[in-house]
């Protein structure tokens, strides 16, 4: 505001001294002087932005600053010839400059509308300049036609030059209200608006100076002059906006509401003043090349607002279409959320990401892999629309593309698939493009993610985001599935044998005690003891007998069927829970488990060592009991027996070898 204030008190002062002026050279002088000034001060704005910019800001403001001094040298000739009093060969000379000013700004403003992706915006200010341009060529047509007749013909080459000069500045203040629309909204549109409102007042002085321009019988000292002065200085004053907004941290922003009822406005502002042309040429008679030169102009006004209507409403359709996809890939990540939340298995998260990834980057399939101990990374999910006709690769170890995503712990497109050095040679028939990205939880890769399609594709930008956004919630998702399954274990499994742990047996005896009441079933129970395990302890320590559990409770689970359950009773004490057994049935597993026990080995101070015998006891319900205490404690009892039997035995071995 301070910069504003100070370009409209100079513009006043300039004014009020050329109306206390009285000599017409002497207004003329003070005008010309003001208006290099502005020109100057205009070229030090958009230097500055010029210097503060990079990359392609760069070159919309070297385009500006080319602009200003072209403004520059035309009013350097201006002043030499008026003031100075220089013969020139042509005074198109001067006329040059000013206009050739006006393009280069236009098309400055094009490339910054193009350097932020706006590419509607551009077709929209093409038409909107078309539109502008046309119906002021009508309106000059029609001044030109009922007041100028005469002159027009006397000097046909000044004539169009003066016509020229509103036109050229109309349009670039058209290319500069599309700027002002077209700018993002996080993007500040202080130095834009600037930008319109100086070659909007300079293209309002050129349209108060035509009729002066053809009949040159223009002189300085009037209110044409301070629009000059202002608008030159507005660009000058852009250039420092611009460098403010991006450096300061100042951000100009105008209202959602003004923007979008100004782009309703100008349509109607154009098809308003169409039909007042019509109207007016029609009541004055305008002479018939005149009138046809007029109806021409507004039926090709009509013709572009009609396509501007018409790229509106595709701009609509498309905004909705966004507005569709957002909402469903919103959708997609709360699902991926809910998940996180959520008790799935690792193998229904895993089928729930590869579904939802597909549907997210709108690819025919996706692939997830987790890591797996020991083992590395595994296919744990795959969904593939019926087409693809691939088969499913679930239980096999990694291939493709999300290797690389494993090296470089980043999201990988390969836009070739063939081409990728890590894809899958077996899928090159089928796949032609993929992206991959890994699933990154606290610093960890957990698992990759890879979408393909059979067509070949260009990953967007927002495609990678989103891709990169999806993979850190399902990684998220992954890792606290695996935390919650881990605690599940630990809870249920006892941790030194991996087999369950006494509640959980407790519950399972419960459960399968109920259930075996209702189909009237009978089953098994089995308490194991080793016998030796305290000598183990006591001589290789602590550790082997670590080592002796181990041993027992992984020959036990070999041994047994698959719906039997062991479980580590406490100590060296185990219980197996055989569901739907007899007493034969009963003791021939028990037999293949001592059988199995008898083969087994443990090492110690380098040598392979027996394990230490076990003691079995079996309890049948009901026979033995309807409750878990009375069939563990018959078990117990019974257990009791064979290591005695088995100690006497040992007596009775050793007597003879006596």
């Amino acid at each position: 505001m301070p910069r504003y204030a100070a370009a409209v008190i100079g513009a006043v002062v300039v004014y009020g001294i050329e109306q206390l002026l009285t000599d017409d050279f002497a207004r003329c002088a003070v005008a010309d002087f003001a208006w290099t000034a502005a020109a100057i001060g205009a070229i030090f704005g958009t230097a500055r932005a010029v210097r503060a910019s990079r990359g392609a800001d760069r070159m919309v403001w070297l385009l500006f600053l080319a602009g200003s001094v072209s403004w520059l040298a035309g009013q350097i000739v201006r002043d030499a010839t008026e003031v100075g009093q220089l013969p020139m060969p042509s005074p198109l000379v001067a006329d040059l400059g000013f206009m050739t000013a006006a393009p280069l700004w236009t098309i400055a403003l094009v490339l910054l509308l193009r350097r932020h992706g706006q590419r509607l915006t551009l077709y929209a200010l093409v038409l909107d300049i078309g539109a502008v341009v046309l119906t002021l060529g009508a309106a000059v047509t029609l001044y030109l036609a009922t007041t100028l007749p005469t002159v027009v013909g006397r000097d046909p080459q000044a004539t169009a030059v003066a016509v020229l000069y509103p036109l050229l500045y109309v349009a670039a203040t058209a290319a500069a209200l599309s700027a002002v629309w077209g700018m993002p909204e996080r993007e500040p549109r202080g130095a834009v608006t600037s930008l319109f409102l100086g070659l909007g007042l300079n293209a309002l002085a050129f349209v108060l100076y035509l009729p002066a321009n053809i009949e040159d019988t223009f002189t300085a000292g009037t209110p044409i002059d301070a629009l000059w002065l202002v608008g030159m200085g507005a660009i000058g004053i852009a250039g420092a906006q611009w460098v403010e907004e991006r450096e300061d941290g100042r951000n100009t922003r105008l209202s959602g509401a003004a923007i979008h009822l100004s782009r309703m406005v100008l349509p109607g502002v154009v098809a308003a003043a169409c039909s007042f042309l019509l109207v007016y040429a029609d009541a004055r008679t305008v002479p018939a090349r005149f009138a046809d030169q007029i109806d021409g102009a507004v039926a090709l006004t009509v013709l572009v607002l009609a396509t501007r209507a018409g790229l509106a409403l595709y701009a609509n359709w498309q905004l909705g279409e966004r507005e569709r996809r957002r909402a469903e890939e919103l959708a997609i990540l709360y699902d991926v959320g809910l998940a996180t939340a959520g008790e799935l298995s690792l193998e229904e998260l895993a089928s729930l990401i590869a579904r939802e990834a597909t549907a997210l980057t709108g690819t025919d399939g996706a692939m997830v892999a987790l890591s797996e101990k020991d083992q590395g990374f595994i296919v744990r999910a795959v969904h593939n629309a019926p087409a693809l006709g691939l088969r499913s690769s679930v239980g096999e170890d990694l291939r493709g593309i999300a290797l690389e995503s494993l090296r470089t712990r980043d999201v990988v497109v390969a836009s070739d698939y063939r081409g990728h050095p890590d894809s899958n040679p077996a899928l090159h028939d089928v796949i032609a493009s993929a992206i991959g990205a890994p699933l990154i939880a606290h610093g960890e890769i957990v698992g990759t993610l890879t979408a393909y399609v059979s067509r070949p594709r260009v990953f967007s930008d927002e495609t990678r985001r989103l891709v990169r956004l999806y993979a850190a919630q399902a990684a998220i998702a992954i890792a606290n599935a695996d935390l919650l399954a881990e605690t599940r274990r630990l809870a249920r499994d006892d941790d030194l044998t991996g087999v369950l742990n006494r509640r959980s047996l407790l519950e399972r005896l419960e459960a399968q005690i109920a259930d075996a009441g209702r189909h009237g079933e009978t089953f098994g129970v089995v308490l194991c003891d080793v016998d030796g395990l305290k000598a183990v302890n006591d001589t290789a320590g602590h550790l082997v007998g670590n080592e002796v559990l181990r041993t027992l409770a992984r020959a036990m689970r070999q041994a047994t069927r698959a719906e039997d359950v062991v479980a580590r009773f406490g100590g060296d004490e185990f219980v197996i829970l055989l569901p739907r057994t007899g007493p034969l049935p009963a003791q021939a597993i028990v037999g293949r488990i001592a059988a199995r026990l008898r083969e087994e080995r443990y090492m110690w101070a380098g040598h392979s060592n027996e394990l230490p015998r076990a003691s079995f006891g079996i309890s049948w319900f009901p026979v033995d009991g309807r409750d878990a205490d009375a069939l563990i404690s018959t078990a117990d009892a019974r257990m009791y027996e064979d290591k005695a039997r088995a100690r006497t035995m040992r007596v009775a071995v050793a007597a003879d070898a006596d």
